[in-house]
């Protein structure tokens, strides 16, 4: 991996130890980093959360407590349970439902059933969004999704925001969370400039990866991956946390040219999860975190969602607790005509998704129906390889359906 110090020349990382040696003062730097950004968002991290959402309305409270019952929240408070909220204690099977939890921290007393050779790539993503840590729609976060429109309406459909509110506390107590947005500005987002990569951009990077394989998803993500028998480079997944963690890193994290001139312009994760701006028009740009932080910055103009299609007589609704949507927008006056993203989901449930597809699929498109709990959204999970097939081009996912 090359690397450039600041102020210096490019120098060859020594790959022993590449995650172990991880200093809690570099933990330290990644955390100062996201509070001082977050800062000048107006996103203050040590700032108590209970005035951060808006009062529901009456008919809102109404029916939350008609359908709820007391549990413990992060803090020790009492959360109401629902749909959407279900403690992480995965012994056997969980149902196909839509159980967001109160953290993302991987626990090791917390098991689940192992994935095997015969389990489908439609079941292992179903078991992935219900071992997700995500977030509560309309508590932990709040969306305005407005006007629905065609992807060929270059009108603007949604005078406000898509994000409300998100709280604080989701970037402040979920470490995924927290080193995710650390590797958000690390990059150019114009294909054909060269990244400069420095040693604590790479620090981060490490971070990132150490959390992530900490959680539920990345562990059922690597199991299924073994299960399946799936190779990298010609070798066998192997069953090493630490060799997984450095897959990760060269399918994600290492550069490649995409502009065609040799520049290292682009690799997997800025693609993704950051967004490239190629030709005159976005590229990638498939996370709603990114999103959420584009648009505080006033870099976002979100301009209306695509509604997808029903199946049979169904008539299932955008609305704003939705976890998929469609979107179109403006990054920095750049058009994005079409972009579909999940809202509210863990930075560790797309990782795995899309290394999944990655490593475990041998086709570009993956249709399956994934059951968000009353709601069920046909997905065709799309992952296009680079660089020889050893890197992520791009991974997204294209609802196809909606319906209940």
């Amino acid at each position: 991996y090359n690397i450039k110090p600041a102020g210096g020349s490019r120098t060859q990382t020594n790959k022993m130890g590449f995650f172990d040696d991880l200093k809690a003062a570099a933990i330290e730097k990644v955390k100062e980093k996201v509070k001082e950004e977050l800062a000048e968002l107006g996103i203050d991290l040590d700032e108590d959360d209970a005035d951060e959402a808006p009062e529901p309305e009456p008919e809102e409270i109404a029916a939350e407590e008609a359908s709820s019952t007391p549990a413990q929240d992060d803090d020790g408070g009492e959360r109401p349970v629902s749909a959407w909220s279900t403690p992480l204690n995965v012994t056997t099977s969980l149902p196909p439902s839509a159980p967001a939890v109160a953290s993302s921290n991987y626990s090791p007393s917390t098991s689940f059933p192992r994935p095997d050779a015969d389990t489908t790539f439609n079941e292992a993503v179903q078991k992935l969004w219900d071992l997700d840590a995500r977030l509560i729609p309309n508590q932990d976060y709040k969306i305005d999704v407005q006007s629905s429109k065609y992807p060929c309406n270059k009108e603007d459909a949604a005078e406000e925001p898509l994000f409300t509110y998100v709280k604080p506390a989701v970037f402040r107590k979920r470490p995924t969370f927290t080193t995710f947005v650390a590797l958000l500005n690390n990059y150019s987002a114009y294909t054909g400039e060269e990244e400069d990569v420095t040693e604590q951009e790479l620090q981060e990077n490490r971070a990132f990866l150490n959390e992530v394989m900490k959680t539920a998803p990345m562990k059922y993500c690597h199991q299924y991956c073994i299960a399946k028998g799936c190779t990298y480079k010609g070798k066998e997944i192997s069953g090493s946390e630490s060799e997984f963690k450095r897959t990760l890193n060269s399918i994600w994290f290492e550069l490649y040219s995409r502009s065609g001139r040799r520049n290292m312009d682009s690799s997997g994760f800025e693609h993704v999860f950051v967004g490239e701006v190629k030709n005159g028009q976005v590229s990638g740009f498939h996370n709603w975190i990114m999103f959420y932080l584009e648009e505080k910055r006033g870099n976002v103009d979100f301009r209306g969602y695509i509604k997808p299609k029903c199946r049979g007589s169904s008539t299932a609704e955008t609305n704003d607790d939705d976890p998929v949507l469609t979107l179109q927008f403006r990054w920095n006056g750049v058009e994005k005509f079409v972009g579909t993203c999940f809202i509210g989901v863990t930075p560790e449930f797309e990782m795995a998704l899309y290394t999944m597809a990655f490593l475990a699929s041998e086709e570009d498109e993956n249709v399956i129906t994934l059951d968000a709990g009353g709601e069920k959204f046909d997905l065709n999970v799309k992952c296009h390889k680079y660089d020889g097939n050893t890197k992520v081009g791009s991974c997204y996912v294209e609802a196809l359906a909606h319906y209940e």
